[in-house]
């Protein structure tokens, strides 16, 4: 599922080595008895056939143990630093789960509910304001423009600088394109705001409602800091004739995006799906109750039927899935229909077969 915006965090990582394929073996992974690992890796090398570019990492997680993990390419194609396990990337749209499941963990907390208009978490709110729910800005039903369009249509590039006080106001500024409740129309405009509604909530930054409630308690390398070089982040490509130039922008919005971390982290926070360690029952109910139908508006990325609820599609074998796209970074996400597994895969440049990969990996592990 793409989506923009960013990324943050991270975690430095132990020390690099000269290969192109760097795999983790876990116990796990051995106690199987069979060639997982090697299926696995002949995967990641059918993505990023030459190790001498750009790459990507993957991490297949069991009930919140990484079983496996590998990375394959450049992290930084001036010093060549390769792409390991440690490696971090910008998750982009992947991040907007967690921005979901805050209104998610405010709402079980009596702080709000999705039926509550956008208009009551604003100063001299636009009239429209009053007719959008937070579950239609969740859900992405609420019919306002990406602020990306927004911005870009005031004049200012993504090369420009530009924050969260900048998309609010040109998103405040707009008319929804269509009436809310009316279709799906994927817009980080609604994770922007979601973001802003936690903030007016809580009297807390968002980045540090997001450490304090899910990375700390769930152990978690993972922050919220977008346009932000971390130690061991690999940096993002835009590829052109088969030449790479660094992509990167100095936009600073959250909420739709702006989490890193490692792909095994972002396995590991994938059990909460299954044990709701953060939120009990009731967000678990809540990341897909109310799912609206996506139509074919994902179909270009291999997926032809689904239903996004809490910033995560719900796919028809009730299998999780979303995906993220900003600068150069490419992230695919994807939990099982029992919970008990997850895949995710990241590519630090444009790599069309990244969600085949994942679901490779995942009928390799899910057994």
């Amino acid at each position: 599922m793409s989506g923009h915006r960013m990324v943050s965090l991270c975690t430095a990582g132990g020390a690099m080595v000269a290969v192109a394929l760097v795999g983790v073996a876990h116990p796990q992974a051995h106690a199987t008895g069979d060639d997982r690992e090697k299926r696995s890796a002949e995967v990641l090398r059918n993505l990023v056939p030459s190790a001498d570019g750009p790459g990507c990492a993957a991490a297949v997680g069991r009930r919140g143990d990484v079983i496996w993990e590998a990375g394959r390419g450049e992290a930084d194609l001036a010093t060549g630093r390769p792409i390991t396990s440690k490696t971090v990337f910008g998750m982009a749209s992947n991040s907007k789960q967690f921005t979901a499941d805050a209104i998610l963990l405010l709402a079980g907390r009596h702080q709000l509910t999705l039926n509550d208009p956008l208009s009551g978490f604003l100063d001299n709110p636009p009239a429209w304001t009053r007719k959008v729910t937070l579950g239609d800005l969740m859900r992405h039903t609420s019919g306002i423009t990406d602020y990306q369009d927004l911005l870009e249509a005031k004049g200012i590039k993504l090369t420009d600088p530009a924050g969260q006080k900048e998309a609010i106001a040109a998103i405040l500024a707009s008319q929804p394109e269509d009436p809310p409740g009316k279709r799906f129309s994927y817009s980080n405009s609604n994770y922007v705001l979601l973001a802003h509604v936690v903030e007016r909530v809580t009297g807390k930054s968002f980045p540090a409602f997001l450490q304090q409630e899910f990375f700390t308690p769930l152990h978690l390398r993972m922050t919220l800091s977008p346009a932000v070089d971390v130690p061991g982040k690999a940096k993002s490509y835009d590829e052109k004739n088969g030449s790479f130039t660094p992509d990167s922008s100095p936009w600073k919005q959250y909420g739709d995006g702006s989490v890193q971390t490692t792909p095994g982290e972002f396995v590991r926070w994938a059990d909460n799906y299954r044990t709701g360690r953060i939120g009990g029952t009731e967000l678990l109910t809540g990341v897909t109750q109310g799912a609206v139908n996506v139509g074919d508006v994902l179909h270009r990325r291999g997926i032809d039927e689904g239903r996004y609820g809490a910033g995560i599609l719900l796919l028809p074998d009730k299998s999780l899935v979303h995906r993220g796209d900003w600068e150069g970074f490419h992230s695919t996400f994807k939990v099982s229909s029992d919970r008990n597994t997850a895949v995710t895969v990241v590519c630090n440049v444009d790599s069309p077969d990244n969600f085949r990969a994942a679901n490779q990996l995942l009928d390799i592990w899910d057994k």
